[in-house]
């Protein structure tokens, strides 16, 4: 009994110390990624990878495809290095793979929405646009060749601006 309380007690002492420190939340963060790999392994009746690391989420099937949602900084791989970087504003929301990418950016201005726009164009995307504008919304939608399209959506009222982009095989 005396061996036995003094192993709780020491426990208790080591978890409290360290948890401070900010071990608490690693053990926490990895016993969330097995879990949500679980769930997403039975869901693709395969074996994928997932690493949280703070907001971001990235999970890698069996097959080597990667997928990532969640992030605030504009991505650097998948399909968003087919894009033109957007550098004003504040990202809140990136969802990306090598299929799809969705990027959400609040407090843009109209011009910076329109200086984008035409970067865009410059980059190609300039097969069978869609181009609208209204008192409140502006968007414009477009192919840079039979596989890849753009969608660029801007809120006057509110600020925002939605980029998608989307690559079919």
């Amino acid at each position: 009994m005396y061996k036995k309380t003094i192993a709780i007690l020491l426990v208790v002492i080591m978890i409290a110390a360290v948890g401070g420190c900010g071990v608490r939340d690693q053990v926490s963060e990895k016993i969330t990624e097995k879990v949500t790999e679980g769930v997403i392994n039975k869901a693709i009746d395969g074996e994928g990878s997932v690493d949280i690391d703070g907001g971001k989420v990235s999970i890698k099937g069996e097959d080597g495809e990667e997928f990532s949602f969640g992030d605030t900084e504009w991505p650097e791989d998948g399909v968003a290095k087919l894009i033109p970087k957007f550098t004003k504003g504040k990202i809140t929301s990136v969802m990306n793979s090598n299929e799809v990418c969705g990027i959400i950016i609040e407090e843009v201005e109209k011009s910076d929405f329109d200086q984008y726009l035409e970067e865009v164009k410059d980059q190609g995307f300039t097969t069978d646009p869609i181009e609208f504008t209204s008192d409140t919304t502006a968007s414009y939608v477009a192919q840079k060749d039979e596989k890849t399209r753009i969608s660029l959506q801007y809120d006057l009222e509110n600020k925002i601006m939605s980029i998608g982009v989307e690559v079919s095989e």
